[in-house]
């Protein structure tokens, strides 16, 4: 599960609208689905890429529902997968997710609106 307050990289690439932050621990979940908040609330019509380990190529991608949800095929237990999440007027979200049989149900993700 993530968790506000997680320590964060911030990664400023120009200026102040294109600001993305990555996370730095590695999320731990059951399964490769989860639920994208932005201040408390459900963020429909999220972009959930799966990229590649270098960020710079998308494998498959996915928006959340007007629940904030989002979910991808489970990969074998143990593989790390990248995700990227963004929308206009949200600050970009980079992480990455190991999938074991015991990890939490779901992700929790919480997005902060650009400034």
């Amino acid at each position: 599960m993530l968790l506000a307050g997680l320590l964060l990289d911030l990664l400023v690439a120009g200026n102040a609208q294109s600001t993305v932050i990555e996370q730095k621990n590695v999320s731990v979940s059951r399964v490769l689905a989860g639920r994208a908040d932005i201040a408390g609330l459900p963020a429909e019509g999220i972009s959930v890429d799966l990229c590649t380990s270098s960020w710079k190529a998308v494998l498959a991608t996915t928006t959340t529902d007007a629940q904030g949800r989002f979910s991808f095929e489970t990969p074998a237990a143990g593989t790390v997968v990248y995700l990227r999440l963004s929308a206009d007027g949200v600050n970009a979200y980079r992480l990455r997710v190991k999938i074991k049989k015991n990890g939490p149900p779901e992700l929790r993700i919480y997005l902060n609106n650009a400034t």
